[in-house]
C-alpha cells in the first residue's frame, strides 16, 4: 500500500506521511492516545477510508503504563495551567497577592536599611578606634 517516505515529525500530532501506492497521494501521520495504543503513530488514508499503523508493535508492559501515566500527568498539568491562566485573567487574587508582596518588599527594604546603618556605625567606630590606637602608639614613641 505504501511506497516512499515523504518525511514525518514524530513530535507533532499530525504531519506528512507516506505516499499511497494505489493513488500516489500523501497520507497523514497521527498519534493515537487511546488506552490500548498510547502514543502509537499511524498513517491515515482519507481517500480510501482506512489507516495503517506506522510502528509494527503496540506498546505493552511498563512502557505502556508509563505512557498512560505521562498522558494523565500532562492532562492534569494542562488543566492546572488553564486554571492559573483563567485566574490571572480574572484577577481574583491579584490584589491580595500584590499587597502581600508589597509588605514583604517593604520589610526587606527596612531590614536592609537597618543593616546598612549598623555597618556604617561599625565602620565609623573601627576608624575612630584605629585613630585612637595610632595616636597612643605615637604618643608612647615620643
Amino acid at each position: 500500500m505504501v511506497s516512499q517516505d515523504a518525511g514525518s515529525d514524530a513530535n507533532s500530532s499530525q504531519s506528512w506521511g507516506l505516499l499511497c501506492s494505489t493513488c500516489g497521494r500523501v497520507t497523514t501521520v497521527a498519534k493515537s492516545w487511546t488506552n490500548d495504543n498510547p502514543c502509537r503513530r499511524f498513517y491515515i488514508y482519507v481517500v480510501h477510508g482506512f489507516f495503517r499503523w506506522a510502528d509494527e508493535h503496540s506498546p505493552y508492559g511498563w512502557p505502556k503504563v508509563s505512557l498512560l501515566e505521562a498522558r494523565e500527568e500532562i492532562k492534569q498539568l494542562k488543566e492546572s495551567l488553564r486554571a492559573l491562566n483563567e485566574q490571572r485573567v480574572s484577577g481574583s487574587n491579584t490584589d491580595v497577592s500584590e499587597d502581600e508582596e508589597k509588605k514583604k518588599l517593604e520589610n526587606s527594604v527596612m531590614t536592609a536599611i537597618e543593616r546598612e546603618n549598623m555597618l556604617r556605625q561599625f565602620i565609623l567606630l573601627s576608624w575612630v578606634s584605629f585613630i585612637v590606637v595610632i595616636g597612643m602608639i605615637l604618643a608612647m614613641g615620643k
